[in-house]
C-alpha cells in the first residue's frame, strides 16, 4: 500500500506515548505543507552509511499482547539492550520516534500529520539481533532506520523552514545559572549507561554522556553531560513541550555560549502541563530554566528542521 493521507487535525493518542512521552497527550497538530523536497535533501539522505540488523522479524501484534520494549524506544538516552537483542511491541510511530531520535514536539507532529492511521495506532512486534554484542543506542537507531526502510518502505526526509520557534537566551547576559557548568576536559564520561538498578528507588542513574531522565519525589529530572548547547536546546524542547506545558515550538540556542556543558534541571510543570505529582512542591519548567540554568525562552520566527514522510507501506507478513 502506498502512503495514504490523513486528516490535518488530530491529537496523537496518549496510549502510544511511552516513558517521558506518556505523561500527556499531544496538543492539536501544527499545519505543515509537505510540498516537494529539494534534490539536495534526498542526496544527503542517500549518502548516509547503512548498517543493518543481522536477522529481524516483523509481525502485527495480537490485540491482547501487552506493549513491550518501551524503555528502548524513547528518544532520550537510555541503556541499549544487552546481547545485541532488540525486542519490542509498539505502534510504528514509536519505532520512528526512536529511529530518528525525535525530541521536538513540532517534529513529532509533522511526522504524525502525514502518517496513515494504521501507522499511529496498530502495534507491531519487532524482534531483531544486532551484529555486535553491545550496540550503542545510536547504532540501534541506524539499524532500525534500515529495517523501517526495508520492511515498511519508509522514506523520510528533512527540510529546514522558517517556523515559530523559541530562542533560548541567557536571562542575564554573561550569567549562566548554577546548574549549567562547562564540562571538564579532563573528565570523560562513559558512553554507555550503567544498567545496574539503583539501590535507592528513584535515585539518579549513574553518570554517562548524553541525557538521562528520571523522576524523584514528584519532580522530573533532566541531566545532560558533555553536550553542546545546541544539542541541549533540542533536548529541552522535548522537556518543555512534552512535560513542561509549553506550546510545541522548536528551541534554538541563542545563548552565545560555546563549548560543551553539564546540565541539571528539575521541575514540576507549567500551567497546562501534566501533573506529575499533585502533592509535590517544586518549580515550574519556566522557573527552573531561569533559576537553575539562568536562561529563558523568547518567542520568535526562525529556521527549524522538520521531518517529512515521503512514502510508507504496510509490511508483508514474515
Amino acid at each position: 500500500m502506498v502512503n495514504e493521507r490523513v486528516p490535518r487535525k488530530f491529537s496523537v493518542p496518549r496510549k502510544i506515548l511511552t516513558s517521558a512521552f506518556a505523561v500527556l497527550a499531544l496538543p492539536a497538530s501544527v499545519l505543515i505543507d509537505t510540498g516537494k523536497l529539494p534534490a539536495r535533501s534526498r542526496q544527503e539522505s542517500a549518502a548516509q552509511p547503512k548498517i543493518e540488523f543481522e536477522v529481524s522479524s516483523v509481525r502485527r501484534s495480537k490485540p491482547e499482547a501487552p506493549p513491550r520494549g518501551n524503555e528502548f524506544l524513547t528518544p532520550f538516552e537510555a541503556p541499549a539492550p544487552r546481547g545485541g537483542l532488540f525486542s519490542a511491541n509498539a505502534p510504528l510511530l514509536l519505532y520512528i520516534i526512536f529511529a530518528y531520535k525525535i525530541l521536538d514536539m513540532g517534529q513529532l507532529q509533522s511526522i504524525s500529520l502525514h502518517l496513515p492511521a494504521w501507522a499511529r495506532e496498530e502495534r507491531f512486534e519487532i524482534q531483531a539481533r544486532a551484529p555486535q554484542e553491545r550496540p550503542t543506542k545510536d547504532q540501534l537507531r541506524a539499524m532500525m532506520r534500515s529495517l523501517l526502510a526495508d520492511r515498511f518502505k519508509l522514506a523520510i526526509y528533512t527540510e529546514t523552514r522558517q517556523l515559530p520557534v523559541y530562542a533560548l537566551v541567557l536571562d542575564r547576559p554573561g550569567s549562566p545559572g548554577p546548574q549549567l557548568k562547562p564540562h571538564p576536559k579532563d573528565e570523560p564520561c562513559p558512553d554507555q549507561a550503567d544498567t545496574t538498578p539503583p539501590t535507592t528507588p528513584g535515585a539518579a542513574p549513574a553518570p554517562y554522556c548524553g541525557m538521562a531522565v528520571w523522576r524523584e519525589k514528584g519532580l522530573l529530572h533532566f541531566r545532560m553531560l558533555d553536550v553542546p548547547l545546541e544539542e541541549m536546546a533540542g533536548m529541552l524542547g522535548g522537556a518543555a513541550g512534552l512535560i513542561g506545558g509549553r506550546d510545541p515550538r522548536p528551541i534554538i540556542d541563542q545563548t552565545g555560549l560555546s563549548g560543551r556543558f553539564d546540565v541539571n534541571i528539575e521541575f514540576l510543570k507549567d500551567p497546562g502541563g501534566a501533573d506529575l505529582d499533585s502533592d509535590a512542591a517544586g518549580p515550574t519548567f519556566t522557573n527552573a530554566l531561569k533559576n537553575q540554568l539562568g536562561m529563558k525562552l523568547v518567542k520568535q520566527t526562525g529556521p527549524a528542521k522538520i521531518f517529512i514522510v515521503d512514502h510508507i507501506e504496510q509490511p508483508s507478513e514474515n
